[in-house]
């Protein structure tokens, strides 16, 4: 994650294939992956191919980690779906929402988070 914080920011969306909110917030993330750095976690989902074939049906193309078990987004204290972290390029989180996004509203945070 330094090495990329080093770049610019990068948002980490925390969601999940359950997660109604989630059906409105991962497109504008998969909008803002051509352009931004994003790492996604699939908070208990299913299998890694079965979060693929999600991604798939739905044109969800950013890089995900499956988080089957709960466990990494538990070490982050993550309470709600969708939980979206913005990681300044210094490495520290300069802002985290849970709950509705839209695609401006993220893409101010991350322009601010780059400065």
């Amino acid at each position: 994650m330094q090495g990329m914080t080093q770049k610019a920011p990068v948002l980490i969306y925390f969601w999940a294939t359950w997660c109604g909110y989630c059906r409105v917030v991962s497109p504008a993330v998969s909008d803002l992956s051509k352009d931004y750095q994003v790492i996604s976690i699939a908070l208990q989902s299913g299998t890694p191919d079965e979060v693929a074939t999600y991604q798939q049906e739905h044109n969800l193309k950013f890089r995900t980690i499956n988080d089957p078990s709960g466990a990494l987004s538990a070490s982050w204290g993550l309470k709600v779906t969708p939980t979206i972290a913005i990681v300044d390029s210094s490495g520290a989180v300069s802002t985290v929402t849970a709950g509705m996004a839209f695609r401006l509203g993220l893409k101010a945070r991350l322009w601010w988070a780059g400065r």
